[in-house]
């Protein structure tokens, strides 16, 4: 990991904007633009890159690949870093979710620059379900059936959203309400898989130094779309320390109520990039990189 040294500075923290070179910023700005066609802005970008990016279109739905340059390990199992692109109509979506890309982005680089096999990073679509519509008219829904038709049913997915404020990761545990619940048995053993997953994640972050972790569960659900489908993933995401303790009270009984900030921003007009910091910025590439280089548990 020594060519995180490089891209980010350890010395407290700076603007966003300083992780980022020009092009980068550039892009950043024309992504988080209210109604901006983030498909094609991320598309073009990365096209003018090292990335090679693949286009993949499912029942309507577009999605953006990266993989491994170098021939893959046949043997390993593959790791599948996922950031949806979309955001709600009239949204900048700044945390919600094009710090998450801009994160995988700079992790793409990592794991170029450190030869790491056998990982793939998806930016999907429609994560944003239109109210009162089901899970199966989710984009994470569809690309699972695609990863099962195409024998990637044994992927490690890891989901990362909202991850552009705060400094204290969030591991979801959103899943385990439907473990209290369920009659199927397959259903059970992918949530016990995704537990798993869970455990990994969390010992991946303790070996580089993460010391603000937190298990809670988060409004999010494009894990739900993946383990409808027959899939099972972690979701990741980050809030400011006095944010997370606030949650943790809450999840542990007390009457202290989360009004949760970060998630109140989300699909408004004020999801902008003044409300990012620095951290996540530092946080996200070094872990996505890890999770791809770690050996499965």
């Amino acid at each position: 990991m020594d060519t995180l040294s490089i891209l980010f500075s350890q010395e407290g923290y700076l603007p966003i904007q300083s992780v980022m070179n020009e092009t980068e910023q550039q892009f950043f700005h024309r992504f988080t633009e209210p109604y901006a066609d983030r498909y094609t802005i991320l598309w073009n970008f990365l096209a003018a890159s090292e990335f090679a990016p693949q286009s993949i279109t499912l029942a309507h739905t577009r999605h953006i690949l990266l993989s491994a340059h170098h021939t893959t390990n046949k043997g390993g199992i593959p790791k599948v870093l996922i950031a949806h692109y979309d955001c709600v109509p009239g949204s900048p979506g700044a945390n919600d979710n094009a710090a998450a890309v801009l994160q995988l982005i700079l992790a793409a680089k990592l794991l170029y620059q450190a030869h790491i096999p056998n990982w793939y990073i998806l930016f999907t679509d429609k994560e944003e379900r239109a109210r009162g519509s089901s899970i199966t008219s989710q984009g994470s829904f569809y690309l699972a059936q695609g990863f099962i038709s195409i024998g990637l049913n044994k992927a490690h997915c890891y989901i990362f959203d909202a991850c552009g404020r705060g400094d204290t990761l969030i591991f979801s545990t959103a899943l385990e309400m439907l473990a209290k619940h369920t009659e199927s048995n397959a259903l059970a053993d992918r949530i016990t898989q995704t537990r798993k997953l869970r455990t990994q994640a969390l010992t991946i972050a303790r070996s580089l130094n993460m010391r603000k972790v937190l298990l809670a569960p988060t409004p999010f659900s494009d894990d739900l779309g993946f383990l409808t489908a027959g899939l099972t993933a972690q979701t990741i995401t980050i809030l400011p320390e006095d944010e997370a303790q606030l949650l943790l009270q809450h999840r542990s009984g007390t009457t202290v109520q989360p009004l949760i900030k970060t998630w109140q921003l989300m699909n408004s007009p004020e999801d902008t990039r003044e409300t990012l910091t620095r951290e996540g910025f530092d946080l996200i590439p070094a872990l996505a990189c890890a999770l791809c280089g770690a050996s499965s548990l």
